[in-house]
């Protein structure tokens, strides 16, 4: 009875409550084994973080569970946990799964190419102020991010080579308090070695790639913007990688650009202004 009991739990409101983008999460029965998978229908990587322990009646892990996984692109049936009945004359159960978040890209990544110089994110010729640097006082508190003042439609290039993740261009709505935090446009870009980049306030329909596109370093990508939390048009620019131990799942990073005419690299700092010539 309380096998029948469990199947009924696993694959009625257990299956609903944990089947949400971009991972799939669902269970199989085999025998006295209980296997739990994950696909990934995206086209890069996306972590699986977990909140807790599993909690078993009767049952063991056949593994160690692992609280951060990492699901491959385009990937389906990847097994995240698996389960062996102890006592088969007795009842078993999967109390509980824990919670879990998921995380675009490989939150097992800790290294990376910090020697990496980038470049500005907008056209030859121009320059532009950073208005608040690294770790600034309205909101960048603990944060590595850059925002550069610049007019509404400035053309914003990709400051390092990589493939689009995320481009969202529907919003038209920016404040500046934190309530209109999720109006923003922006781009993701994921780097070779797992960072991230994202370019945030961009235009209403403004943005010229999709996600999927492989980007070149200069490739233009979107039209700048006033969207989502912002006192003002500006771009957004912020590198990291995931960290699920972090408030914002980010662990962001300094990150060197190439100034003036291209021969010097340097971390850009708040209130300066900075010139592209290359």
């Amino acid at each position: 009875m309380m096998k029948k009991l469990f199947l009924m739990f696993l694959f009625g409101p257990f299956f609903i409550a944990y089947s949400q983008k971009p991972a799939k999460m669902y269970f199989e029965v085999r025998k006295d084994s209980v296997f739990y998978y994950a696909d990934n229908i995206e086209t890069y990587p996306v972590s699986v973080a977990f909140t807790g322990q599993p909690e078993l009646d009767n049952l063991r892990m056949a593994d160690p569970f692992k609280s951060v996984q990492v699901l491959h692109p385009n990937s389906v049936k990847n097994k995240v946990a698996s389960f062996v009945v102890n006592d088969r004359k007795k009842g078993w159960k999967l109390k509980k799964m824990p919670d879990y978040f998921t995380l675009a890209g490989d939150a097992t990544i800790h290294t990376y190419d910090a020697e990496y110089v980038y470049d500005l994110p907008f056209r030859k010729g121009k320059s532009f102020n950073i208005y608040q640097g690294y770790n600034g006082t309205f909101s960048h508190q603990n944060e590595n991010s850059l925002d550069f003042v610049m007019p509404e439609g400035t053309e914003i290039t990709a400051a390092r080579e990589g493939i689009v993740i995320e481009a969202v261009q529907n919003n038209n709505t920016g404040c500046p308090n934190i309530s209109c935090a999720n109006q923003a446009n922006y781009v993701s870009i994921m780097h070779s070695d797992g960072t991230i980049a994202q370019y945030y306030h961009l235009k209403q329909n403004g943005v010229k790639v999709k996600a999927g596109d492989p980007v070149k370093k200069g490739d233009l990508i979107a039209l700048s913007g006033n969207t989502g939390w912002t006192n003002g048009p500006h771009l957004h620019f912020v590198c990291f990688l995931p960290d699920p131990s972090k408030p914002k799942q980010k662990n962001t990073l300094k990150t060197l650009f190439r100034t003036g005419d291209g021969s010097k690299s340097e971390y850009l700092s708040e209130k300066k202004t900075y010139a592209k010539q290359y």
